[in-house]
Parts: structure tokens; C-alpha cells; sequence
């Protein structure tokens, strides 16, 4: 049987992988700082998730998000490669509730707003 393209549009966005927690000092330089202006950097919980193209599957960059369930704050920060720099977004502070997905959700987001995510 000859295959047959498929007759539907592909999804357009990105997608992440779960994330999965690292130490916090493996944070990228732009959000340790913006954590060390907060207080208490040892209850934060850094994770990381790959960030990734739907229609094409190729790599877009990496999110980072502290979390710090006690307070209900979280910062975190989209980074990517350009022009072989690594380039981060501003890091962004937010209420949350603790889930490492929604916090990913929260900075996608803002990255979309920076135009570092299409």
C-alpha cells in the first residue's frame, strides 16, 4: 500500500518536556541573580524542560524555573542559542501553585511576549 500524505494541518506552538529537577546553581547566570535579590535561595527548587518546535520537532531552547512552595512565588526564564550566544529572556516572578508544568506555561508566555518564542 503507497503512503499517503496526510490531509490535516500540523500543529503550530511548542511543547516542553517534564521537568525535571537540578541543582539551583545550575540555574543560568540571569536568573541566579534575579534569585539572589529574593530571599531564602535554599527553598527554592530549580527544574529545567526542553523546549521544543510541534510542527517540526526540532529544538527551540530550554526553560528554567525556580520554585519556592513555601512562599507561592516562582521565577524562571526562557534560554536559547543565538548566533552561538546563549541568550536568556528576563526573568520573570509570578505566583504559583507549585507545578513545574504550569510554571513552564507561565514563562512560555512571557517568552512569546519577549519574541524569543514565536
Amino acid at each position: 500500500m503507497p503512503r499517503q500524505p496526510i490531509k490535516r494541518e500540523l500543529e503550530q506552538g511548542t511543547y516542553w518536556t517534564p521537568p525535571c529537577e537540578v541543582a539551583i546553581t545550575e540555574a543560568h547566570p540571569r536568573l541566579l541573580n534575579a534569585l539572589k535579590t529574593g530571599s531564602g535561595l535554599d527553598r527554592k527548587r530549580l527544574f529545567v524542560a526542553g523546549a521544543y518546535d510541534m510542527a517540526f520537532g526540532s529544538p527551540m531552547g530550554q526553560f528554567e524555573v525556580a520554585i519556592d512552595r513555601e512562599s507561592g512565588l516562582s521565577c524562571g526564564v526562557f534560554r536559547t542559542m543565538r548566533n552561538w550566544e546563549d541568550v536568556s529572556g528576563k526573568p520573570v516572578w509570578f505566583t504559583s501553585d507549585g507545578d513545574p508544568d504550569n510554571a513552564v506555561e507561565t514563562v512560555l508566555r512571557s517568552a512569546k511576549a519577549e519574541g524569543l518564542v514565536p
